[in-house]
C-alpha cells in the first residue's frame, strides 16, 4: 500500500526530526504500519544482516513526504531531485544509491522547504511512497506552531 494519501488527518505528530548536518528539521507522522518495506527481500535480509527486527516506523516530512513503512531504499528519488530534498538518514549528507548504508537506510526529506514541486520523485518511486503536497505546507506550519 502506498503512503496514506491523508496521513495528516489519519495521523498525528509523533517527533520532530533534526538534520544532523544542518538546521533543517521536518514532523514524523504516526503511528506506522508494516508495509512494503517489511516484504522486500533485500530489507529484510539487511534488518536480518544487522539483527534488528522491522517494525513501524511513520511517515518523515509534510509537503515532501515519504513513508518509511512502504520506502525500501531504492534511492531513485535522492537521484531523481533536482535540488537534493533528500539525502540518506544512516549516511546524512549523502545522495546517492551507492552511498545508503543498507536497505534498511531511508530516503529523508531533510529539505523539503527546498522543493520545487516538480513531482519527480513521486513519479520515479517504486512503492509510490512519497506524496509531495504544495497545500501541506500549512498543516506543517500549524503543527510546528503547537510544538513551540
Amino acid at each position: 500500500m502506498p503512503i496514506d494519501p491523508n496521513f495528516p488527518t489519519n495521523h498525528k505528530v509523533i517527533e520532530k526530526f533534526k538534520d544532523p548536518l544542518s538546521e533543517n528539521y521536518h514532523l514524523v507522522w504516526g503511528p506506522g504500519r508494516l508495509a512494503e518495506a517489511a516484504s522486500d527481500p533485500k530489507v529484510i535480509a539487511d534488518y536480518q544482516a544487522i539483527g534488528e527486527e522491522i517494525k513501524p516506523i511513520g511517515v518523515h516530512g509534510t509537503f515532501v513526504a515519504v513513508d518509511w513503512d512502504s520506502c525500501i531504499a531504492d534511492g531513485i528519488c535522492l537521484m531523481s531531485c533536482p535540488t537534493k530534498v533528500f539525502e540518506w538518514y544512516k549516511n546524512p549528507g549523502e545522495t546517492g544509491r551507492k552511498d545508503r548504508k543498507d536497505y534498511t537506510d531511508k530516503a529523508n526529506p531533510v529539505k523539503e522547504a527546498d522543493c520545487i514541486w516538480c513531482m519527480a520523485c513521486v513519479e520515479v518511486c517504486p512503492t509510490k511512497a512519497i506524496k509531495v503536497d504544495q497545500l501541506s505546507q500549512d498543516i506543517h506550519e500549524r503543527e510546528i506552531a503547537k510544538l513551540a
